[in-house]
């Protein structure tokens, strides 16, 4: 993994890569008590993807609940932007997973938007687009 970070923001930087891994884990697991929590109320993910070109927290929620299933993921770069009380991070991200039916194993580039808020960071947006298949 490959991780830059502005010098003398170690803490947060560090605290924001483990939020990343942790929240991961947490849509693998459906671990929605965890994902209600780091969720601010006006998130939104971005795919571009035909058809879901965005979804809302509601929507998004949904799916991870009921037709997301993560086997496996890692993050083979990892790029945190700290900005006090909105930090970036931008990843390359890997994954063996489906959606429903759909086949989703591939990389994707994906940048987060976290907003600290009453001590903790808040997910508000997130972009990703996949990358073509190598193989």
């Amino acid at each position: 993994m490959i991780v830059k970070e502005a010098e003398g923001e170690i803490g947060r930087a560090e605290e924001l890569r483990r939020l990343e891994e942790r929240f991961m884990t947490a849509v693998a697991e459906r671990d929605i008590d965890f994902l209600e929590r780091h969720l601010g109320e006006e998130f939104k993910l971005i795919t571009g993807r035909p058809g879901h070109e965005t979804r809302d927290r509601a929507e998004w929620l949904e799916v991870t609940t009921t037709a997301y299933e993560i086997r496996s993921f890692r993050f083979d770069e990892l790029d945190v932007l700290d900005y006090g009380g909105v930090a970036v991070v931008r990843s390359r991200y890997s994954q063996e997973a489906t959606m429903g039916d759909a086949e989703r194993s591939q990389s994707y580039l994906m940048t987060d938007v976290w907003h600290r808020r009453d001590g903790a960071f808040r997910l508000v947006s997130r972009h990703i687009s996949p990358l073509p298949s190598t193989g």
